[in-house]
């Protein structure tokens, strides 16, 4: 479908009022563009949960106000146009608005918006094993790969984020302490030792007697934690998702890896009204909601077993971590990748 663009540039003591007349209007789908909401970020930093600010929206902060607007190119949007600019018209000459400008941009295709991207993602090692492959794309394994198969759709979580990676790696570093015999689980003295009768066994026991490897997956996302946990070994995962269009893209690539007999998607808020235990608990979230998390997670987690939180940028890296140490974990390792950090902790 093609589409314009129309925008309006005002001053800000105008900018309330006009949100206002055109919303009463019916025109409420607006994007707005208020240097002011910058500022106010900047100087209360502590009133906000952003982990990040695009350097494109400091870089000019005396910049007027834009109110914008994306109107099909056809007789219904050039009739929209044409009723924004009577409206604004005339609230100028009633004085009800000192000025406004407004600007529409040539006619564009959106068809191949949503799929440009996937020029970009193609078949890429994620840790030492796990390879993240595109559904649209071939590739041949190499002995020892671990293939996921993945469409984010609309769902963050292709695992070319640091974040993700981050959390791979760490899975395929700690998964395997809890691939033993002996129904007997990983567990850690007073000098913070891990100790456990792994009875000489390797890492990958399939003996009868091994308890099965549980692995919960907080804000699951696409999926791609929960996946890369079973393909690791973990023989239950429980994969919890706020967002209703992500779980649906989860359980769709679980299935697609053929991996729904060890992995389950469902709708949460974090771990609220969760029964589940795990060895391991993997949370790529933000910094807020991971120091929100940590109390709560440790009645889900087995006495020895694995905490790994990531989606923390470094200047959040001694709250997080201090959060971590209050909750009574004892932090195993900082990972990290460029501003991004994920803390690996032991119950």
């Amino acid at each position: 479908m093609e589409y314009r663009e129309l925008k309006i540039k005002t001053g800000r003591s105008d900018l309330d009022t006009m949100i206002a007349e055109l919303t009463a209007a019916g025109y409420e789908s607006m994007i707005i563009d208020d240097p002011d909401d910058v500022r106010d970020i900047l100087v209360h930093p502590a009133q906000y949960k952003y982990d990040y600010i695009n350097d494109e929206l400091t870089s000019d902060l005396d910049r007027d106000p834009v109110i914008t607007y994306y109107l099909s190119d056809d007789d219904n949007g050039r009739r929209d146009e044409a009723q924004i600019r009577a409206l604004i018209s005339s609230l100028l000459d009633a004085g009800t608005l000192s000025a406004a400008r407004i600007a529409v941009g040539d006619p564009e295709d959106d068809s191949g918006w949503l799929y440009k991207w996937q020029e970009f993602f193609k078949p890429t090692h994620v840790g030492k094993r796990i390879v993240v492959k595109p559904s649209w794309e071939d590739y041949d394994p190499s002995d020892g790969d671990l293939v996921i198969e993945m469409d984010p759709g609309m769902a963050f979580g292709s695992g070319l984020h640091e974040t993700t990676s981050m959390c791979i790696k760490a899975l395929e570093k700690y998964l395997p302490e809890f691939r033993q015999c002996h129904g007997e689980r990983p567990s850690q003295d007073n000098d913070g030792l891990i100790t456990g009768n792994r009875a000489n066994c390797d890492n990958d026991c399939l003996s009868a007697d091994r308890l099965p490897v549980r692995v919960l997956d907080v804000g699951t996302g696409t999926g791609i934690l929960a996946i890369a946990a079973a393909l690791l070994g973990a023989d239950d995962c429980l994969g919890i998702e706020i967002d209703e269009d992500a779980v649906a893209v989860a359980i769709e690539n679980i299935k697609h890896n053929g991996l729904t007999d060890r992995i389950t998607a469902q709708y949460g808020d974090l771990t609220e009204g969760v029964d589940y235990q795990a060895d391991i608990i993997v949370a790529n979230l933000m910094a807020d909601l991971v120091i929100r998390l940590t109390p709560a997670s440790l009645s889900h987690l087995v006495p020895g077993g694995v905490y790994i939180t990531s989606g923390i940028l470094d200047i959040k890296e001694d709250i997080v971590n201090e959060a971590i140490e209050n909750a009574g974990y004892t932090i195993l390792e900082v990972l990290a990748d460029g501003e991004w950090r994920a803390v690996v902790a032991r119950r």
